[in-house]
């Protein structure tokens, strides 16, 4: 019984491969038979090669113009935005240079105060939105608030890319590809400044 549960949890696992590999066995057969009805050799096999290269863009080609945006996205949209900086005095920076800031997280959006303060500052939110309807691409992140006038001072951005037609179809656990976000720990530390001259 164990095996042919295994067997079972194998087979939804691998289907959306199983259909994949058997959509362009399809397209195979379509064009080797579409090429048979032609008469010379080398119309043969360009017409079969035409074919299954029409069947294959048909059935992966949003997949792959997808990743191609998205790479592209990940290389020049992606990462840490600063609109505009905060400067602090000297007693708010500590001996290592950083500002001296506390970040409490709970379930509401991490709230950040600066130490000697009662009243919040900042807050930070956290945002998915939809950015390429035709290519399933969300651009999500956070983004760091003045409190009292909703002003976004800074925020980090990445995309997250849901995949082409086949994939979103016929996967049963289909999850997004987001870009890689690298050297974010303290990045709201890129908005506050130390005034200059104190």
């Amino acid at each position: 019984m164990k095996f042919f549960d295994t067997l079972l949890g194998f087979a939804v696992l691998t289907g959306p491969l199983w259909l994949i590999l058997l959509a362009l066995l399809l397209g195979i057969g379509i064009a080797v038979l579409l090429a048979k009805r032609l008469k010379r050799k080398p119309a043969k096999f360009v017409g079969a090669v035409g074919v299954f290269l029409i069947l294959f863009l048909l059935l992966f080609g949003d997949e792959i113009a997808g990743r191609i945006y998205l790479n592209h996205l990940c290389a020049t949209e992606t990462g840490v935005k600063v609109y505009k900086t905060v400067e602090l005095p000297a007693e708010y920076w500590d001996e290592q240079g950083r500002a001296k800031i506390q970040t409490f997280k709970s379930d509401a959006p991490g709230i950040i105060r600066l130490i000697g303060t009662s009243v919040p500052s900042f807050d930070e939110i956290s945002f998915t939105e939809l950015y390429s309807p035709s290519f399933h691409i969300e651009k999500a992140g956070f983004r760091l608030r003045e409190i009292e006038s909703k002003n976004v001072t800074g925020e980090i951005v990445y995309f997250m890319y849901w995949g082409g037609w086949a994939r979103r179809n016929l996967s049963p656990h289909n999850s997004a590809t987001s870009c890689e976000l690298k050297n974010l720990d303290g990045w709201e530390y890129n908005i506050f400044q130390r005034s200059v001259g104190k």
